[in-house]
């Protein structure tokens, strides 16, 4: 049950410091901020490493993409059951042994490398099996920030984790590429376990988390169907899934092709190419700044409103043939897009959900990361035959039809203003 707070904090930055402030007190979320920032380096520089090393051994881009689909479709197939781990066992846990396992798997890619003895099965079988242990632990990842800060600090808390992913994202590229030029993939590697490894030593530091876990004796099918029917029946929970998931598989697919994209439409280098994720990057670090300022009790239409802008500047971004217009729109689209649209339904989905069910809620969730990877090929069959502007226009146009849908125009939609998170 949802209250209104009973008081609110002064206005304009001073209220922007003291939300922020209010959560980096917790020493156990000061912990969780550590690891995830460590994880977002490794994460956010692997697809870049193991893609330079793919195309060292083989010098083709049809490998690469193959390997983004080893680790895309394991990503999205786990989920549920990874939600359904994240209710059953203790989520320190989870993330423990998944942290461990991915730096495992990357040293013994390094130690392949280094030797001069990997193969490219050898990677295909990193890729596939780090698509089934890092889907096994973004449920509890993200589910955990509700274990460790109160209701009326999930938004903040999230808008700080993001921002540490993000920033992360900006950074693990170009340090990783340097260690490249100067030493070799495998040094690259090497750090990236490294990363993996010491983000497992920051969770373990994490105190025990005070919830309720349910009873041993009921099966996991159970506790699957249980989370069904409570999305169901929940008509906020189940209108966020329906509409972030449509937001991934359709207006995000662009993410794995913009440099074949660049490339045709702007004839865009690797050099530039590389700016325009940097821009990206700027850009979703921007917009999880901006989160701490809006109001708790206006996040499900700041959702909205980040979902239909995303629409516009994303088409924007699909007709521009001019380089720097183009850096300015991928720019925004970073911002509504990975910066807001996907902390703010986070948020919703930890504050609208109780906490025996909210990692198989968040597992449903989390397919739309997964579905970056599996829009990303019809997309580019799609563009084959219309032109990129028309298909990302399509792909953009389809997610906001199914926002406008499913939370404006059919029966059973949600409440424009679902309430404020509770105060305590």
């Amino acid at each position: 049950m949802q209250t209104q707070e009973t008081s609110l904090p002064a206005s304009g930055l001073r209220a922007y410091r003291n939300r922020l402030a209010m959560v980096w007190r917790q020493n156990d979320f000061r912990w969780y901020w550590l690891s995830s920032s460590l994880q977002g380096l490794g994460q956010g520089t692997q697809f870049m490493v193991i893609g330079w090393l793919v195309l060292q051994i083989t010098d083709s881009s049809a490998q690469l993409g193959l390997v983004i689909f080893l680790y895309g479709a394991p990503n999205v197939s786990l989920l549920l059951v990874a939600g359904v781990l994240a209710d059953r066992f203790d989520r320190r846990h989870i993330l423990m042994a998944t942290q461990a396992t991915v730096g495992g798997i990357i040293a013994a890619l390094a130690f392949l490398t280094i030797t001069d003895i990997v193969a490219v099965w050898h990677v295909y079988t990193a890729a596939f099996a780090m698509g089934v242990v890092q889907a096994l632990s973004m449920p509890a990842r993200m589910t955990m920030i509700g274990d460790l800060v109160d209701q009326r600090s999930i938004l903040d808390a999230v808008a700080m984790q993001n921002m540490a992913v993000h920033v992360g994202r900006m950074v693990g590229p170009p340090v990783a590429g340097v260690i490249i030029e100067i030493w070799s993939v495998g040094a690259s590697l090497a750090v990236m376990a490294g990363c993996y490894l010491v983000s497992m030593a920051m969770v373990a530091k994490i105190g025990p988390l005070s919830r309720s876990l349910p009873s041993a004796t009921q099966s996991v099918f159970r506790n699957f169907a249980d989370g069904v029917v409570y999305i169901k029946n929940n008509p906020m929970v189940l209108t966020v899934i329906i509409i972030t998931c449509a937001f991934g598989g359709f207006g995000m697919s662009h993410m794995q092709v913009v440099p074949a994209m660049a490339k045709d439409v702007l004839g865009a280098g690797a050099g530039e190419i590389g700016l325009l994720f940097l821009g990206s990057g700027i850009g979703s670090l921007a917009g999880s700044m901006i989160l701490p300022a809006i109001s708790r009790s206006h996040v499900y239409r700041a959702l909205l409103l980040s979902l239909l802008v995303f629409t516009a500047v994303l088409t924007l971004f699909a007709w521009s043939n001019w380089f720097w217009a183009t850096f300015v729109f991928f720019t925004l689209v970073g911002v509504m897009g990975v910066g807001m649209v996907w902390p703010l339904a986070t948020t919703m989905i930890q504050v609208e959900t109780s906490a025996e069910v909210r990692g198989r809620v968040m597992g449903m969730l989390q397919f739309t990361p997964g579905f970056h990877f599996l829009g990303a090929f019809p997309l580019a069959l799609a563009a084959g035959q219309l032109g990129w502007e028309v298909a990302i226009t399509i792909a953009g146009g389809l997610s906001m039809v199914t926002t406008v849908w499913f939370a404006f125009l059919r029966r059973g939609k949600p409440d424009l203003n679902p309430g404020e998170v509770v105060a305590t």
